[in-house]
């Protein structure tokens, strides 16, 4: 089977039809419920740094603060960084 949309591979991974390669973003609810198992958890494609983009810091609207700092503080509180990083395992 060749799919290029990580809902369908999921789904076929869970399903029990083959081992697919999926960000860990896309899987990791099914990773940590055991629903699916890492085949090779030291292995990991660096897809590089989350970043956020903004024109300037100068006059920067308070949406746009606001919004970054949600933004930052979610990764904190959920310890996203360490659970979308290639160590779970």
């Amino acid at each position: 089977m060749v799919v290029n949309d990580p809902t369908a591979m999921r789904a076929a991974a869970l399903m029990g039809l083959g081992v697919t390669l999926l960000a860990v973003p896309d899987v990791l609810p099914q990773l940590e419920r055991g629903e699916l198992v890492r085949l090779l958890p030291r292995w990991y494609v660096d897809a590089g740094a989350i970043s956020i983009y903004y024109a300037t810091r100068s006059q920067m609207p308070a949406r746009t603060r606001v919004f970054i700092d949600f933004v930052a503080e979610a990764f904190e509180r959920e310890q996203l960084g360490r659970r979308f990083a290639g160590s779970l395992g």
